[in-house]
């Protein structure tokens, strides 16, 4: 194992030794004369084998790992002392990282954060338990004191990562491919033009979601967040095998918060429920949010439907927020609905949108099952609607005037239309349309 050595600053008194390639620097210290021990700033490791990495994991002074040959773990790497680390993987000289039914185990911290950067990367992990990091003990509320940053990561197993009290982050070119969700966390980023391809769920009819916000309460509020950046490209199938994978989302438990940013896309394909706020009365900003920015385009299908909903807003007032030249296309094969907005309240605000479509695919179906809800709409040019012929509604719409308007409709769990203002045409139904499409701006 070979490694750079960089000593930032010089001490009076100097006693060097090695032990598993570290530098170590000691010196009496002024007042009694007791030795403290100071690591060098940072330490490169190159290494070709299991031991090598599981010895260069475990020394505090190595802060860059770079693999340069195949390995498989033997054993879970345990109790990985706290610091910032970085693993280069070699994936574009063939390296590959087989974890098997193991993982690297960060050391628990409460007090402060570090974060493993793993690049460059392609693992193989067993499909029922394999996952390649886990802060602290990796579940729920004990996994404090790391996050992951993952740049071009490729991986095929359980889980990518246990994280449930720390933040991952994705850059570059990612593939994610598991048994069980991608990963546990407690908050999410992509960062702007990453490109990110996600299959959760991968085998048989088991019920995950793509990603599981498990970790604890902040001051007794759900904080989880989940931020898309600029012009990132996000694909996401959740059981593509199954018709019968009805229950998870692409986002699941704590999460208050999804953004979408500018001239990024969201593209979510599930067999039943693709998003979902769920019923929680600790949400830090009392009420969730999905924000679509300008320019972003969402698409959300949910592919067997069953009774489920492709889009459940189960909380009060849960907020969709559509912002100039956004698209949000949500597509079900639901009897019961393709939106379920059955908590009083629910917004739906669309400010002159490129393209706000529901479709529900069951025939004799409705968009919503919903109680007081509201959609708010500026500078909408045009309202197509279809009947509830399901499939493809490939016959044509019936236009209606659209402009500046709201609609309030639900009437105990339904699709009433209750109440129209504004510029929409008194001709508009809700409850009678299997497909609807709002288009802003000026044709």
């Amino acid at each position: 194992m070979k490694k750079t050595q960089m000593l930032k600053r010089s001490m009076l008194t100097l006693a060097a030794t090695v032990a598993l390639g570290a530098v170590v620097l000691s010196a009496p210290t002024p007042f009694t004369g007791e030795s403290v021990v100071a690591y060098a700033a940072e330490e490169t490791a190159e290494v070709s084998t299991i031991e090598e990495f599981d010895a260069a994991l475990k020394n505090p002074v190595i802060t860059v790992i770079n693999v340069n040959q195949s390995i498989q773990f033997k054993k879970n790497i345990t109790n990985i002392p706290n610091r910032d680390l970085t693993i280069n993987g070699n994936a574009d000289k063939g390296v590959v990282i087989n974890s098997a039914h193991n993982s690297i185990y960060g050391k628990q911290n409460t007090k402060g954060k570090n974060t493993i950067s793993i690049k460059n990367v392609n693992i193989v992990g067993a499909d029922g338990d394999g996952r390649f990091f886990t802060g602290g003990s990796g579940n729920g509320p004990s996994s404090y004191g790391w996050d992951v940053f993952a740049e071009n990561v490729t991986y095929q197993g359980a889980r990518f990562v246990h994280l449930s009290e720390g933040k991952l982050t994705f850059a570059g070119t990612n593939n994610i491919n598991t048994r069980a969700e991608n990963a546990w966390v407690h908050d999410l980023e992509f960062m702007p033009g990453t490109v990110y391809n996600g299959i959760a769920a991968n085998k048989d009819h088991g019920q995950f979601s793509a990603f599981y916000f498990n970790g604890a309460l902040i001051k007794g509020k759900a904080t989880g967040e989940a931020i898309i950046g600029d012009n990132a490209k996000i694909n996401v199938k959740i059981g593509p095998q199954s018709d019968v994978n009805y229950y998870y989302p692409v986002f699941y438990d704590k999460v208050q918060k999804v953004d979408v940013g500018e001239n990024a896309s969201l593209d979510v394909d599930a067999a039943g429920v693709a998003f979902q706020f769920i019923p929680r009365a600790d949400y830090v900003n009392k009420v969730p949010t999905f924000n679509l920015a300008t320019g972003s385009s969402v698409h959300l299908n949910g592919r067997g439907g069953g009774n489920y909903a492709t889009m459940k807003l189960q909380y009060y007032g849960s907020e969709i927020n559509v912002a100039n030249d956004a698209e949000l296309v949500v597509t079900g094969n639901s009897t019961k609905a393709v939106v379920e907005s059955e908590y009083k309240g629910a917004v739906i605000n669309l400010d002159a949108p490129r393209n706000f479509e529901l479709t529900n695919k069951k025939p004799n179906s409705k968009l919503f099952y919903a109680t007081n809800t509201t959609i708010n709409a500026t500078d909408v040019s045009e309202i197509s609607t279809w009947s509830q012929t399901g499939g493809n509604y490939e016959h044509a719409p019936i236009y209606l005037d659209g402009g500046n308007f709201s609609v309030n409709f639900g009437k105990i769990c339904n699709s009433k239309t209750l109440s129209t203002t504004g510029d929409i045409s008194p001709n508009f139904k809700l409850e009678n349309y299997g497909k609807l499409s709002l288009v802003g701006g000026i044709l």
